[in-house]
């Protein structure tokens, strides 16, 4: 019979292999579901009782036992290719920065894990100042598809929220490990306001602790090329041209995507005054659910 803990490394571990993601001991503990023992006794225990008898481990990371070996070559690959898409995305923060009304510049998506293919693009999670979120992204979308010609394989903007509005209403263990990877490439400071704001991950991720992971170097540095910018701004009706675009969006997905109702459509692509994010696809209750038959078929349902 399994033990609370090989049923709580077994949940963990079938959440990433819907990416084929195998973990590492300090992974594997950070987002371990349950907090009953130190990184240390967790070690331990891997070392003499091993991690369960549906688990593997090769090579220092942890998956399932139906799976190849060769998944962690592929991982290892990954991390490499994951290495120039960083470059790039210094690049593409370097110009966000620069645009009025950034706050703060964070990854997401596969690069924030460290592993990318060549289907991967860089996801950027952007903090604006408040009342200004449709300004800044409409500027931003106008200078992706006039500048690169609408491609977003280096500058996928999916995730604006004001830095008035850090903590996220929807809580679920996908958006717990989206927000548990992010990483920050410029202001440090608002993201760790912006962890603290959801401080509810650790409902899922008890044993998840920041300062344990492995973070890109951040650009602390304003940029006075934005100060400039926002100067029209002052002198502009800006509240009226932020309902403006806010509405003209909503209308927008409406026609794009009329297949989803209101009510579906409006948690797919959140558009409020304080938030927009566009999980094109309804990525995010696929994922849900392909969890949910996960553990029902492993018996680890809760």
């Amino acid at each position: 019979m399994s033990s609370p803990l090989d049923n709580a490394i077994l949940r963990t571990l079938l959440y990433y292999d819907i990416w084929h993601y195998p973990l590492n001991a300090k992974e594997l503990f950070t987002f371990l579901p349950i907090n009953s023992l130190s990184f240390d006794d967790f070690r331990h225990s891997l070392a003499k009782h091993g991690a369960g008898e549906m688990v593997v481990e090769h090579e220092g990371y942890y998956f399932l036992k139906d799976k190849n070996q060769a998944i962690v070559t592929q991982r290892v690959m990954k991390e490499r290719h994951a290495r120039w898409m960083w470059q790039m995305a210094r690049l593409a923060a370097y110009i966000i920065k620069r645009f009025p009304f950034v706050r703060a510049v964070f990854v997401s998506g596969d690069l924030s894990k460290n592993v990318t293919n060549r289907d991967s693009d860089v996801d950027f999670f952007i903090v604006t100042a408040p009342n200004r979120l449709w300004i800044t992204r409409t500027l931003l979308i106008l200078f992706k598809k006039i500048f690169l010609f609408n491609s977003k394989k280096f500058f996928c903007l999916n995730y604006f929220v004001t830095s008035d509005h850090l903590r996220l209403d929807e809580q679920n263990v996908y958006a717990a490990t989206e927000i548990a990877h992010l990483k920050p490439l410029f202001n440090s400071r608002l993201f760790f306001q912006y962890l603290h704001a959801n401080d509810w991950i650790n409902k899922f991720f008890p044993n998840f602790d920041i300062s344990s992971l492995s973070l890109p170097r951040v650009d602390e540095k304003p940029s006075l090329i934005q100060r400039f910018l926002e100067l029209p701004f002052s002198f502009l009706p800006s509240d009226r041209i932020v309902w403006y675009f806010l509405r003209k969006m909503k209308v927008i997905w409406a026609k794009r995507y009329p297949e989803f109702d209101e009510e579906t459509r409006n948690r797919i692509f959140r558009s409020t005054r304080d938030e927009s994010r566009a999980y094109v696809g309804n990525f995010q209750d696929k994922i849900l659910a392909i969890y949910d038959q996960k553990l029902r078929k492993f018996g680890v349902a809760t």
